[in-house]
C-alpha cells in the first residue's frame, strides 16, 4: 500500500470535498446512511464534469473494475480533468498488481496511485470516519 496518507493533511467541513467514491461502493455505506463529512459518492459517468467542476477531491477510490469501467478509465478521467491528487483502487489480493500499476503509470503520469484490499479498506473507513 502507498505511504502516502492524504486524510491526515486534509481538513473537511460541510463544504470541502476531501474523498471521492466513484462507481457503486457498497463497501462504504448502507443505502440509508449518509457519508462522512467532507466524503462525496457519484457514478463514474459523471467523474469528468465533476473535476471540471472545481473543488478538487484530495482522494478518489473507486472499485477495480465495475460495468463499463476499471482502474485504468478511472486513471485517465483523473489525468485528463487535472487531478493531483491520490487514487486508489479496491480490489481483492491478485497475482500481479504491480502489472495494474504500470499501466495506470503509463495512462497517467504523475498520478499516485495503489490497490486497497479489503483490510486495507477497513483502514481508510476508520480515517475518514475519525
Amino acid at each position: 500500500m502507498t505511504s502516502v496518507h492524504p486524510l491526515s493533511d486534509a481538513t473537511a467541513n460541510a463544504q470541502t470535498m476531501i474523498v471521492l467514491v466513484v462507481g457503486h461502493m457498497t463497501q462504504m455505506r448502507q443505502a440509508d446512511e449518509s457519508p462522512p463529512a467532507g466524503v462525496r459518492f457519484i457514478a463514474v459517468d459523471a467523474l469528468a464534469q465533476t473535476l471540471a467542476g472545481g473543488g478538487m477531491p484530495a482522494l478518489v477510490l473507486s472499485p477495480l473494475s465495475g460495468p463499463g469501467f476499471d482502474a485504468v478509465t478511472i486513471a485517465q478521467l483523473l489525468h485528463a480533468g487535472g487531478f493531483r491528487g491520490v487514487y486508489y483502487a479496491t480490489t481483492r489480493a491478485l497475482p500481479d498488481p504491480g502489472l495494474i500499476k504500470r499501466e495506470v503509470r503509463r495512462v497517467a503520469p504523475g498520478l499516485i496511485f495503489d490497490l486497497l484490499l479489503p483490510q486495507d479498506l477497513a483502514w481508510f473507513m476508520r480515517s475518514v470516519r475519525s
